[in-house]
């Protein structure tokens, strides 16, 4: 696949659900390590690119414009690393919520990236591009990668998704509140330590992983997916105790439901597009939600065609 540079300018940065979410270890610099899978779905922010003398990067939140916006790190660091001297003028129409799970920020970036090396004449490859980004967020490389995948290490080990992903409709929802990722594997690593559990085993059965079986947890480790297992939720409730009404509300009317990332967005797999805004719209007026999505995953990232 190839990132598809177009006349108009105009490129989408598509959110990202986790379709499940193993720890596997705590490195000594504190970071962990992951199996997760990543996907896309069909709700994107939009971002308006043009050759510019200098780098200028704009948001319809206001407060996201400027040089603190991950796009504007990420391009200034590339810049200075290949001297370049030409800039790019970037509006970015945010769709979709921060403080999450569904990597807005995350994906934005690696679309401005993929766009700047076709606009530049970088001619990085896939890889190379992940290499650079993935000091800059663990949710980039996902994006650079524009498929379906598997992740090991921080995020920037990426095979192509092993199984049959779903084909499901989705109802995303989110409420009110937003989490920090930061501070849901904080509440990870302080959970571990006040149950006195060995973090170097935490992919056996534990208080932490509820309902989910050591054998199934073998099989993730070995890279088999297991669909809706997310080990931050427990983490993620304890700091926004909302999530689990809404995770209790999604589960009655789907046939899975779960946490992606580190949320505080959940996910629902439905039967038809119908049950999906049924949903989103039952969850809306219930004032579970205040952000709703009901569409489709996507097992490639729309920017992309083929080779």
């Amino acid at each position: 696949m190839i990132f598809r540079l177009n006349t108009s300018g105009i490129y989408t940065a598509p959110a990202k659900i986790n379709l499940h979410l193993h720890i596997t270890d705590i490195l000594a610099d504190g970071r962990h390590t992951l199996n997760t899978s990543f996907i896309f779905v069909d709700c994107c922010d939009v971002l308006h690119i043009k050759a510019n003398p200098t780098l200028s990067i704009r948001c319809s939140e206001h407060g996201l414009s400027g040089e603190h916006n991950l796009v504007f790190h990420i391009l200034h660091a590339l810049r200075e690393k290949e001297h370049i001297q030409q800039g790019l003028d970037i509006y970015i129409d945010k769709k979709l919520p921060s403080q999450a799970g569904l990597g807005g920020g995350s994906s934005d970036a690696a679309t401005a990236l993929m766009a700047a090396n076709a606009i530049w004449h970088l001619n990085y490859t896939t890889e190379q591009l992940i290499d650079f980004a993935t000091p800059f967020g663990a949710d980039i490389p996902c994006f650079l990668f524009g498929q379906a995948s598997l992740a090991k290490g921080i995020g920037e080990q990426l095979y192509p998704y092993p199984e049959t992903f779903p084909e499901n409709y989705v109802c995303l929802a989110k409420p009110i509140s937003g989490l920090s990722t930061k501070d849901v594997f904080q509440q990870f690593d302080s959970m571990l330590e006040s149950q006195k559990i060995n973090a170097l085993d935490i992919h056996s059965q534990s208080p932490l992983t509820p309902s989910i079986s050591a054998d199934k947890m073998r099989a993730a480790s070995q890279g088999k997916v297991a669909i809706g297992e997310n080990m931050l939720e427990k983490s993620a409730q304890a700091l926004l105790p909302e999530i689990k009404p809404l995770l209790h509300a999604m589960r009655q009317q789907a046939s899975l439901a779960w946490m992606s990332g580190s949320g505080s967005t959940c996910v629902a797999l439905c039967s038809s597009l119908q049950d999906a805004e049924q949903l989103a719209k039952h969850l809306q007026h219930s004032g579970q939600a205040n952000w709703t999505h009901a569409g489709r995953l996507l097992s490639r990232h729309p920017a992309f065609e083929d080779k």
